[in-house]
C-alpha cells in the first residue's frame, strides 16, 4: 500500500482531509484552508483530526456540488 492510499484510507468514523477532498470532488488544498477557516467543522481525537460524515452533505450544498442519486 503506497502512502497515498494509506492517507485515503479511513479508519474509524469520519473523513480525513484527502479522503474528505476526494469525496466532495474539491481540491486538498480548498478543503484545508476551509478547516483552518472554520468552514469544515473538525473533530480532534487522539492527535487525529477527522471530518465528521454530518459535513459531507452541508459542505456538498454550501459549495453548490449536486449529488447523484443512486438508481
Amino acid at each position: 500500500m503506497s502512502a497515498q492510499e494509506k492517507q485515503l484510507r479511513r479508519i474509524g468514523p469520519g473523513f480525513s482531509i484527502a479522503a474528505f477532498a476526494r469525496a466532495t470532488g474539491l481540491p486538498y488544498r480548498r478543503v484545508e484552508k476551509a478547516v483552518s477557516a472554520g468552514e469544515i467543522a473538525t473533530v480532534t481525537l487522539g492527535g487525529v483530526t477527522k471530518i465528521p460524515e454530518t459535513e459531507l452533505p452541508r459542505v456538498l450544498r454550501a459549495y453548490g456540488i449536486e449529488t447523484i442519486a443512486a438508481e
